[in-house]
This record gives structure tokens, sequence and C-alpha cells, in this order.
């Protein structure tokens, strides 16, 4: 038999490419995109792609690295489900419509939990955290220099001695800005932040920086996001967590992009309704304990883990999405002008 001619076996290897090619584009096709925040967010993609099959390709990023890159996507989104801390940008994402709306997975929400869902329906709320709590070293401030309030930050024994995350780089934080603002109202809320920047406020990129100040002993109070608070003071002996009144609710949220259709929406709400049911909140409470595991469940039925008894008493604060969301440039930009800089 004679050889194949070389056009013949140009043709195959070009059959074979467009097969591989073609085997390629439709795993990408099946394979559900993920972008979230979450410390236990990797772990909650291998159980979902588990129990369902459904390939997941994950990106984790931090929040601020995150939202900065959905709005770089902008229409061109890349993304199929996004899932991070803080309604105040989903409540953004919405009004430039870039988020599914209209639908509600078959989930018991507690009364908590139905308060945070937007009318709309573009997200669902996950769980709760707080913006800002207190996280005091016992062991180097005397007691009765423990702050209690808000305002005990600003007095001459803890000048120096206080640190917090910067809005412009940690997600999280900006709502506990704006709460505060909320709380106080504007002006009266850019004078509080003024008064700690005067009494020495140290202001560092995210939680785990402002958390390694606490234990070198450069702060003695840290003002973080509270599930990262309680997991710290459940490894380290001597730290206090204090949610000063009010603590500003901060809400997980998970949304479907408004492009996803057909067989991938399917896809996309099936991994929602897998992070809301007790199976997908039973991996949630497991995947970080450290920090995003200690949050408030939403769910009837969802206990809470035990790190949550350190914000007994807690007084909530739920921010005004639609008022605050668009202010986030405005706030963060005087932020960095007068109290980062």
């Amino acid at each position: 038999m004679p050889p194949p001619s070389l056009s013949r076996i140009l043709r195959l290897v070009l059959f074979g490419l467009i097969s591989i090619l073609g085997v390629v584009a439709q795993v990408r096709a099946a394979t559900l995109t993920v972008y979230a925040a979450m410390g236990y967010d990797r772990k909650v993609a291998q159980a979902f792609t588990r129990a369902t099959g459904i390939r997941v390709n994950l990106v984790h990023l931090s929040t601020g690295p995150l939202l900065a890159r959905v709005q770089a996507e902008g229409a061109h989104s890349q993304w199929d489900v996004l899932w991070f801390d803080g309604n105040l940008a989903m409540r953004e994402f919405a009004r430039s419509r870039q988020l599914s709306c209209g639908w509600l997975p078959p989930v018991r929400y507690t009364p908590q939990g139905q308060a945070l869902v937007p009318a709309d329906r573009c997200y669902l709320p996950v769980g709760v955290t707080y913006a800002g709590v207190m996280l005091v070293d016992t062991r180097r401030l005397p007691q009765g220099d423990w702050p209690k309030r808000w305002g005990d930050l600003v007095k001459p024994a803890l000048r120096g001695r206080v640190g917090m995350d910067n809005p412009a780089i940690s997600g999280p934080t900006y709502p506990f800005v704006a709460g505060m603002m909320q709380h106080l109202g504007l002006a009266a809320g850019e004078r509080y932040f003024e008064r700690l920047n005067a009494n020495g406020l140290k202001v560092f990129p995210r939680n785990s920086v402002t958390l390694r100040a606490l234990q070198y002993g450069q702060i003695d109070v840290a003002v973080v996001q509270s599930s990262a608070a309680l997991g710290l003071a459940q490894r380290q002996p001597g730290l206090r967590v204090v949610a000063a009144a009010p603590s500003v609710e901060l809400p997980s949220d998970i949304a479907i992009g408004a492009h996803v259709t057909g067989g991938m929406l399917q896809s996309a709400r099936r991994f929602v309704q897998f992070v809301l049911s007790p199976a997908g909140q039973k991996v949630l409470q497991a995947g970080d304990s450290s920090a995003d595991s200690n949050y408030q469940p939403l769910l009837a039925g969802v206990g809470a883990v035990s790190a949550l008894a350190g914000l007994a008493g807690v007084q909530p604060l739920v921010l005004s999405a639609a008022q605050w969301g668009p202010r986030e440039p405005t706030v963060v930009y005087w932020f960095t002008a007068h109290v980062a800089h």
C-alpha cells in the first residue's frame, strides 16, 4: 500500500485539531464561572461539583480587586455567578443592569434574611457579618482604657494605638465608613474620622494586615470585619471582641449575570440553590474558621457556629444601599484625602 500523501496527512491533522478545539469549546461552555471573594468559596465549588457533576471555574480574589475586575469587564462579563460581602456594590451592579433579576429559589429565610432580600430579586443574601467591630488586646491595654463605644477610640489613652482597613482597598470597610456617616450624619461622620486621624489612627490595606499589626504590637485596637476578629480571638488568648453600637450589617450576597441564559442559567441557579441549602451551608461553616465561616446564618434551621457567641447583644445598623452605593467613589475619595493620606 502506498504511503499517504502529504495533503492527506495535513487534512487528518487539521481534522484532529478541529475536533480537539470543539471538545475544548464544549467543556468551556459547560463550565460555570464563579467570581468570588469568600474564604470558603473553593471548598463550596468543589462540593457543588461533587454533588451535581457541574464543573466550576472559580476566580477567587479579595473583594476590592474582584469588584475592580467586574467593573473593568463591564458589558463583556466573563463571569456567570458573582459572590462577595456587601450589598452596596451589588445594588450598583443591579442598577447598571448587569444582574439577572426576578428569581427567588425555594428557601426559607429567617426574618433577618427576608429583610435583606431586595424587592427586585437581583441578588440574594447568604449570611451576615458586621463591617466593623473592635478587637482589643487586653494584655497591653489597661482595663480602664478598653473601648466600649465608637467615641472611645478618639480618647488620648488610645492615641496612635488604633488601626483600621483602607476603604479604597478593602471592600468590606467602605460599608463601615458609610454606616458611621449614616448613623451620625454625613458632616458629623466626617468629623469623627478626622478626629480619629488626629488621634493617630493607622490605616492598613486590609483585615490581614491590620490584624498582623495588632499581633505585632503596632496597635492595641483593630477595627475590622467581625468574622476576621472572631477568628483571631478564637486562636489567640487575650483578645476581646467589642461590637460597639451600632454595628453595620454586612450581608454576603450572590448574584447571576444578566447575560447568562439557557443551560448555563440553570447551572448558575443550581449553584445558588446549593449555597442556600443545608448541605451548602455546612460547607460554608466549616470552610474558613479563621474568618468567613464566622457569619450569622439567614436560613431557618441553620444554627450559627460557636464563635458567634462573641457578638452577643450586637445592635445592627442596616445601610441604605440605594443611598450609599452611588456615594462610594465620593466617600472613598474623601477618606483617602483626609484620613488615609
